[in-house]
């Protein structure tokens, strides 16, 4: 039979069911015995039918179609998580459109363009992956407007109070990584291997997830006793971790090993280095080696670890660090975060933090099925849901440590 003339009727007939029964197939109806449904299918695929959805969606006035916004998509984090957004989608006979964003020059009229022009295109709900805290508020002002289900994918912390938005929590879900047990269990690691101050190699802060992993470190570095300074970084790449950390050890570092308490004469910035990163006391630098930020007093002279961000600022603090002649972990210990490929082959092999995002993409596509009510019973109990204690419109996956040899 040729392809362009099979129609419904055509695979109800060969199958020998009524066409109803096909298009409930088609749409994945959970209203069909598994058998049936196998049985039409296999009719589908020797006949090649192919359905016409445009058809479908004027009849039905459901598109089952799923924007996504993201930003970020050169690193994989936002990659990983998208991909388990669409494969769970296409999984359940949904449709992904996918707009990547500039966060760098995205302004509120093309963020309202991106919005608009999913709308246009008939998507039932719009997912946003790695947005900055402008992005959120963004999203947050639109959401009354777009009248479609939000889920957005960031941080429960952030410079923007989420406690203090208006929004309609019924259509907006944030899902998040939960970051105070991980950095619990790194500080701890730390701790053992004989740390006693940690530089801190944080993200650019217009993102809340770099908001929230500084604070869930400094939170675990406290109750584990150790001091941290901080290295503010404005971007994610490698090159600027390497310049900041290397300015640092470039006097640092005495003698092949390094301490935390070691200085010069004459007075002592970070890593005891004059003028490296401003003065301790002055506005914007860091508490010396040994001494918390928050005050309180001195440690006792130790090893200093760097913990960073994301892997990729790990690897410049790595490279800054053998070229001063160090070894990891024997003088340095090293933490990274996002688990990227490549990390357990670096020598020595990076710890870092696991965000699941897999877990992170499948939960998000969960509270879309709930929210549309596409939801079956096996859908509920694939993906467990667990929300914030703060807010209920906030869900929590949790990451894993992975450890390796940098943190020996």
């Amino acid at each position: 039979m040729s392809e362009s003339k099979v129609s419904m009727v055509d695979v109800a007939k060969a199958a020998g069911v009524s066409y109803q029964t096909v298009s409930r197939v088609i749409n994945n109806s959970p209203l069909v015995r598994d058998s049936t449904r196998q049985k039409v299918q296999d009719v589908i695929a020797q006949l090649g039918y192919r359905p016409n959805l445009s058809a479908q969606s004027l009849k039905s006035q459901r598109t089952r179609m799923i924007g996504v916004i993201a930003s970020q998509t050169q690193y994989s984090g936002p990659l990983l998580t998208i991909a388990a957004i669409e494969s769970m989608a296409r999984s359940r006979g949904l449709y992904v459109c996918v707009a990547t964003v500039d966060e760098a020059r995205l302004n509120p009229a093309d963020f309202a363009d991106v919005e608009e022009n999913f709308i246009k295109l008939g998507v039932e709900a719009v997912v946003i992956v790695a947005p900055t805290e402008a992005m959120v508020t963004l999203a947050l002002d639109n959401s009354g407007r777009v009248r479609v289900p939000h889920v957005i994918i960031t941080a429960a912390e952030g410079l923007q109070d989420l406690e203090s938005r208006r929004f309609d929590a019924a259509r907006v879900k944030f899902v998040s990584t939960d970051q105070d047990e991980a950095s619990e269990a790194v500080s701890a690691v730390l701790a053992a291997s004989g740390v006693t101050h940690v530089y801190y190699l944080d993200g650019p802060q217009q993102w809340r997830d770099a908001f929230t992993r500084r604070a869930a470190c400094e939170r675990a570095c406290a109750g584990a006793g150790l001091s941290v300074s901080v290295l503010e970084m404005n971007d994610w790449v490698s090159t600027n971790a390497y310049d900041r950390v290397g300015a640092l050890l470039a006097r640092g570092a005495r003698g092949g090993a390094l301490v935390a308490g070691a200085g010069e004469s004459g007075g002592a910035g970070a890593l005891g280095v004059p003028g490296v990163l401003g003065e301790p006391g002055e506005a914007g630098a860091p508490a010396e080696p040994g001494e918390p930020e928050s005050g309180g007093e001195p440690s006792e002279p130790g090893r200093v670890a760097f913990w960073a961000a994301n892997d990729l600022l790990a690897m410049g603090a790595r490279r800054a660090v053998l070229e001063a002649g160090l070894r990891v972990p024997d003088d340095v210990c090293l933490v990274g975060y996002d688990d990227m490929p490549g990390t357990e082959s670096l020598v020595p092999p990076l710890t870092t933090v696991n965000p699941n995002y897999e877990r992170v993409g499948s939960t998000a596509m969960q509270l879309v099925l709930d929210m549309l009510e596409y939801s079956t019973d096996e859908d509920e109990d694939a993906v467990e849901l667990v929300t914030s204690e703060k807010l209920d419109c906030v869900y929590m996956v949790q990451p894993q440590v992975v450890l390796r040899a940098s943190t020996r």
